[in-house]
């Protein structure tokens, strides 16, 4: 008698899992050896990307406010992807419900992910939003 065959691919999470748990038992290590950004050590300017690290590592220790602290975008994209993922998915398994479909992928996507990239570039460099600004460098 043979095993019963399993349809289809595994899911994401049972793949991703394990890299996750790893991550995070490699937290304290990560965190004395963060990279500088680049783009701050050149010209003294905030980028869209600077935290994210020190976000991530907040994240798997579970403190979000840390982490909201470093990258607010950062934090707020893991979100809003989580979320489209999760209706992208419900949508394909059910095509017949039509208000899923505007999770559907667009090209004009794209463009507004660039704006808000550059728009909390900008916001975060004004010193009257240091709010935005990450702990420390």
């Amino acid at each position: 008698m043979s095993p019963p065959r399993v349809r289809g691919r595994w899911p994401c999470w049972v793949l991703l899992a394990p890299l996750l748990i790893i991550l995070v038992a490699m937290a304290p290590w990560l965190s004395e050896r963060m990279p500088k950004c680049l783009f701050y050590e050149k010209t003294r300017l905030f980028c869209a990307g600077c935290g994210a690290t020190r976000s991530a590592l907040a994240l798997s220790n579970g403190d979000w406010f840390g982490a909201m602290r470093n990258n607010f975008l950062f934090v707020s994209a893991l979100g809003l992807s989580g979320v489209w993922i999760l209706v992208s998915a419900v949508s394909e398994k059910f095509p017949e419900v039509k208000t899923l479909r505007v999770f559907r992928f667009r090209l004009w996507f794209l463009w507004w992910i660039l704006g808000a990239l550059v728009t909390f570039t900008l916001l975060r460099n004004i010193p009257a939003m240091d709010f935005l600004q990450p702990l420390s460098q």
